[in-house]
Order: C-alpha cells, then sequence, then structure tokens
C-alpha cells in the first residue's frame, strides 16, 4: 500500500512538472520576452507533453509584463491572461514559428524549439 501512494505522489509530480514551466518568471526575462513579442501580431500556442497536439492562434491585442504577487516573479499576459513562455511560438520568418522560452535562453524541458509544420 505504501508503494502505491508513493507511486501516486511520483506521478502526480510528474505530470506537473508539465505545467507552469515558464509562466511565473523575473522581471529581466518578462521584460525581454515582451520586447520580443512587442510588435507582433500573432502568437501560437502548443503543448507537445499535453494530451491535446493541437495549435491555437491568437491575435495580440494587448501585450505586458505584470507582477504575479508571488515573492519577485512576475508574467507575461496576452489579451489579460498569462501565459507560459514554454508553450507560446513567435513567428520568427516566414512560416518558422520558434518557441519563445527558448529564444529567451529561458530553461524549458519537453518542448520542440520549432513549431511542427502542419502535417508532419
Amino acid at each position: 500500500m505504501k508503494k502505491i501512494a508513493v507511486f501516486i505522489v511520483v506521478l502526480i509530480f510528474t505530470l506537473t512538472a508539465f505545467a507552469d514551466q515558464a509562466t511565473y518568471i523575473t522581471k529581466n526575462e518578462t521584460e525581454r520576452a515582451v520586447a520580443l513579442l512587442k510588435g507582433k501580431t500573432q502568437i501560437k500556442h502548443y503543448c507537445e507533453p499535453c494530451d491535446n497536439k493541437s495549435v491555437r492562434s491568437e491575435e495580440i491585442q494587448t501585450l505586458e509584463a505584470m507582477p504575479t504577487g508571488y515573492q519577485e516573479t512576475r508574467e507575461v499576459k496576452v489579451n489579460g491572461e498569462g501565459i507560459d513562455l514554454a508553450y507560446v511560438y513567435f513567428l520568427e520568418k516566414k512560416d518558422k514559428w520558434k518557441n519563445v522560452a527558448m529564444e529567451l535562453k529561458i530553461d524549458v524541458s519537453d518542448v520542440p524549439k520549432y513549431l511542427p509544420k502542419e502535417g508532419e
């Protein structure tokens, strides 16, 4: 019974490790993210480790860096909603969508550097 409980705890921590990789970040990181995304009209959301691997496009209406209220961390908000930079992509060139966190050299795992092209 004890082994099952330990397994469940480890499983929960493993599953939550994929979430919120680059949501609560430093002031410097949020400023760099806002500078990178400023002037962009669209981002794409894609979560490789998630069950739902669909790509969702979002038009950027507003972009800001805000304090989270947790320690000294901040977050990037697009259209009033906090985003996880680990799962957000920007158009780097023609049709190549690059991971925002990786571009900013924020340590993330289990996400591709570039968004897979449709049909790949």
